[in-house]
C-alpha cells in the first residue's frame, strides 16, 4: 500500500510541476486514468482509494489509520459479536510475530506458538499493512474462515494454516497468591471493564488471605494499553485522594486538562465504596512489571506510581507512546479515520516519548523457561 501511496505522490507531483491544486480530486482522477492506461501491473480501484486515503492519516501519525467500509462495520457499528482466532501480536519492523497464543482457541489449536511469524493473511504480504490492519483483517465474523501463511520459529520453510474464527474469551485480569503472601496481577489490556474486574479480584484475594496481604506484583508486561480513564482509574487505587495523575493537552496548547485522583475524573463514582473497603491499596508494596511491548495506559500507571515513588518498576524501557487517538466517522460514506488528537504528561510534565518508562531495575526475561523480572520482583518485596 505505502508503495501504490508513493507512486500517486510522485505521479502528482510530477505532474502538477510544484504548483498547488486548485482541485486536488482532479489530479488524483488524471493519475488514476494514466495508470488505467498504461500500468502493466493489475490494480484494484478502490484499494488505490483506501490506499492514498492511508497513506494521508500515516505521513501525520504513524499509528493513526483509515478505516474503510468493511474495517469499520466489522470493528466498530456491527451489532454482531466480533470473533477472531486467539493471538497477541507484536509489530518488530515490518515483521508481525506471535506474542502469546488464547488457550483452547483457534490458534492454539493450530498449533500456533510464541515467536511465529504470519508472514501473509489471506494472501496479503503483511509487510504491505499496518499493525492496526493485521489485527483487523485477523477479527471478523463468527464461523468465517482466514488463510495464514506462517514462518515457525527455527524453520526457514513457511506453513499454510487455514483457521475458523471465533468468539474468544479472554480474562482481562488473572492473579493469585505467591509464598510471603504476595499478590500477584496480570493486566492483559486496559479495556472498559478493567477497574470493576481489579476491585472484584483484589477483593476476592484480600478476603480469603484474611486481609494479609503484605506486596503486589502488578504485571503489564506485553499490555497494548486501551481506554486512557481504565489506566487513570488503576492508577488512582494507589494513591491518596486528590493527586494529579495526567496533564492532557490538545492540538489547542492552551486547551489542557488535569486528572486528579478523583472517581468522577475517571467515571469510577459508582465503585467508591468498594475502592474505600480496599484502602490497603494505598500503602501495600508494589512492584510493576513491564517490557518493550507495555503501551498506552499501562504506561500511565508505570510512569505516575514511578514518579510518587509508589512502584518499583521492573523489566525493560517501555514502548514510548504518550498520545491518545480520536476515531472521526465520515459523512461521506460508512468510513472513518483515527489518528492522535492529545498528548499526556506526568505530575511533573514528563512525556514518555520516545524513551518510554526507565525501569528502577533493568533486566530482561532471560531464558524462555525463565522469568528473571518476576524473581526479581519477588526478591525486592520479600525484603520490604
Amino acid at each position: 500500500m505505502r508503495s501504490v501511496f508513493g507512486f500517486l505522490v510522485l505521479m502528482i507531483t510530477v505532474l502538477n510541476a510544484g504548483s498547488a491544486p486548485s482541485d486536488p480530486s482532479l489530479f488524483y482522477q488524471e493519475v488514476v486514468q494514466k495508470i488505467k492506461e498504461e500500468s502493466i501491473h493489475p490494480f484494484d480501484e478502490k484499494r488505490l482509494m483506501d490506499s492514498c486515503l492511508e497513506g494521508m492519516i500515516t505521513s501525520v501519525d504513524k499509528s493513526g489509520r483509515y478505516l474503510n467500509e468493511e474495517e469499520y462495520e466489522t470493528l466498530y457499528l456491527s451489532s454482531k459479536p466480533v470473533a477472531g482466532i486467539g493471538l497477541f501480536i507484536t509489530q518488530k519492523r515490518n515483521r508481525i510475530l506471535v506474542k502469546s497464543v488464547v488457550d483452547s482457541s483457534p490458534a492454539d489449536k493450530a498449533n500456533l506458538q510464541k515467536g511465529d511469524e504470519i508472514v501473509q493473511i489471506d494472501g496479503i504480504l503483511v509487510r504491505d499493512l499496518g499493525f492496526d490492519k493485521v489485527v483487523a483483517e485477523l477479527r471478523g465474523s463468527p464461523n468465517t474462515k482466514v488463510k495464514l501463511t506462517v514462518l515457525k520459529a527455527k524453520s526457514s520453510k513457511p506453513i499454510e494454516l487455514q483457521l475458523t474464527r471465533k468468539v474468544v474469551t479472554i480474562d482481562l485480569i488473572s492473579s493469585f497468591m505467591f509464598e510471603h503472601d504476595i499478590a500477584y496481577f496480570k493486566i492483559s489490556s486496559f479495556a472498559q471493564d478493567a477497574l470493576s474486574e481489579m476491585l472484584e479480584d483484589v477483593a476476592t484475594l484480600y478476603e480469603a488471605q484474611h486481609h494479609k496481604i503484605n506486596g503486589m506484583i502488578l504485571d503489564l508486561r506485553d499490555n497494548p494499553g486501551g481506554i486512557m480513564n481504565s489506566g487513570i482509574a488503576i492508577t488512582s487505587l494507589f494513591l491518596e485522594n486528590e493527586k494529579v495523575i495526567l496533564t492532557v493537552k490538545s492540538r489547542n496548547k492552551e486547551e489542557k486538562k488535569q486528572y486528579k485522583n478523583t472517581p468522577q475524573d475517571y467515571e469510577g463514582t459508582e465503585y467508591v465504596e468498594k475502592i474505600e473497603a480496599l484502602s490497603f491499596l494505598k500503602h501495600v508494596p508494589l512492584v510493576i512489571l513491564v517490557n518493550a511491548d507495555s503501551s498506552g495506559s499501562a504506561e500511565i500507571v508505570s510512569a505516575v506510581l514511578q514518579e510518587y515513588n509508589r512502584a518499583t518498576i521492573i523489566g525493560t524501557p517501555t514502548f514510548g507512546k504518550d498520545t491518545f487517538a480520536t476515531l472521526f466517522p465520515l459523512s461521506t460514506n460508512t468510513t472513518a479515520v483515527k489518528f492522535a488528537t492529545a498528548r499526556w504528561s506526568t505530575p511533573k510534565g514528563k512525556s514518555v516519548w520516545p524513551s518510554g518508562v526507565i525501569p528502577n531495575i533493568e533486566i530482561s526475561q532471560g531464558k524462555e523457561e525463565e522469568d528473571l523480572p518476576l524473581s526479581e520482583a519477588l526478591r525486592v518485596l520479600q525484603t520490604k
